[in-house]
């Protein structure tokens, strides 16, 4: 196994490689609080049982049951371009896409700046 040097952390720690710092892990959860405190809840965002409905009718119609990135068996639909607030958009089921879990979380991390990836427009790298 290769070696691995220790690294500063912004508090002046060393940390072992591999290792969070107590204050990088309260920062995150500092974070996550403020960020979930202000965000809407999924029914304010539209992820309403009608929403469940027609995303289960999707689902069903043919040509919907796998995954557009992967093939496995679709579990979830997916916005090609994310509404964020644009009720139209959400409900448009031209930008709709079948998707299993593992590559619509995939998706959004990549194009929607999670685990530090920065933020991507639609159909731009």
């Amino acid at each position: 196994m290769p070696f691995h040097a220790p690294y500063i952390c912004g508090c002046g720690k060393k940390v072992p490689h591999g290792v969070k710092c107590e204050c990088a892990i309260k920062r995150k959860r500092d974070y996550d609080r403020y960020y979930d405190a202000r965000r809407p809840t999924s029914s304010q965002r539209g992820y309403t049982d009608k929403w469940r409905a027609a995303s289960k009718a999707f689902l069903a119609e043919p040509g919907h049951q796998t995954c557009v990135s992967c093939g496995k068996p679709a579990t979830m639909v997916d916005h090609r371009i994310p509404a964020k607030g644009d009720m139209a958009l959400f409900w448009d089921k031209s930008n709709w896409q079948p998707m299993c879990g593992r590559c619509n979380r995939s998706k959004n991390a990549r194009h929607e700046g999670g685990f530090g990836h920065p933020v991507r427009t639609p159909g731009g790298r």
